[in-house]
């Protein structure tokens, strides 16, 4: 295989490109540099929110936008579309795992926040201030939370603005409606680039709309087996395997 024609290559980043928050191969940079020069354009889409993006990645490589959390679409430093999640689901939200205890990250679209500390990433704890926060939920600019626990269905009724998906040990809220393929379809339409000429990578069950919607679908080796389904190719590594799978769906090699 050998694709030439422009394409858009969308990226998952943590078990895709970044692992233990800060190790990226330097093959998969090389490869994605590569790709750049030879007229492509790449895109990080994570659910991560654009506040946490890791500069590690972005210090090594030029992203051509960002898909963050869903629901915030970035062209070359152009904000295409952002849709915070609605001020009544940030309340809930926030005052329920306050009185549960639970360790919750409020990832804005420049700033981090957190309830009992917040999940897995530094951010500014708001536990003893809530009520001055949730007077204006908006300005915290909410993409979506983190939280350091699964979710049981009947809580996550409790706030119906956001989708909840457990992960085994912690859970995604992401605004109801939205899916990984939502900024694909709008970068798409933007470019004029069908969704025949997209590529994307990823390595969890949040990225299966996102490898279904593109037209090649490429998971790394340690991805769920329900992912298979969705994908044309799993590479036979997660670190570098990025690099992996370019060489082989773009320049037709395998190293």
């Amino acid at each position: 295989m050998s694709i030439t024609e422009k394409s858009l290559v969308f990226l998952d980043v943590d078990g895709t490109l970044l692992f233990g928050n800060t190790k990226i191969s330097a093959a998969d940079v090389d490869a994605l540099r590569r790709l750049q020069a030879a007229g492509h354009q790449i895109f990080i889409n994570s659910g991560r929110s654009r506040s946490i993006v890791p500069q590690a990645l972005t210090e090594q490589v030029r992203f051509d936008g960002f898909v963050c959390g869903s629901t915030y679409i970035e062209y070359q430093g152009e904000v295409l579309h952002r849709k915070p999640v609605d001020d009544d689901t940030v309340r809930a939200v926030c005052r329920y795992a306050a009185e549960h205890g639970w360790g919750t990250l409020l990832e804005g679209e420049t700033t981090a926040y957190g309830i009992h500390g917040g999940a897995f990433h530094p951010c500014i704890d708001i536990t003893d201030a809530l009520d001055e926060y949730l007077e204006e939920p908006g300005k915290m600019r909410v993409t979506k939370f983190t939280f350091a626990c699964d979710i049981a269905p009947e809580v996550a009724a409790r706030f119906p603005g956001i989708r909840v998906i457990n992960f085994g040990g912690y859970s995604e809220g992401i605004v109801r409606g939205y899916d990984k393929a939502f900024g694909m379809r709008l970068l798409g339409e933007k470019l004029n680039v069908p969704r025949e000429r997209m590529v994307a990578f990823g390595d969890s069950v949040n990225d299966v709309e996102m490898i279904d919607y593109a037209g090649v679908g490429v998971i790394m080796h340690s991805a769920p087996t329900l992912l298979d389904r969705y994908a044309a190719l799993r590479v036979d590594k997660d670190f570098g395997g990025v690099a992996l799978g370019i060489e082989k769906i773009f320049f037709g090699e395998s190293k």
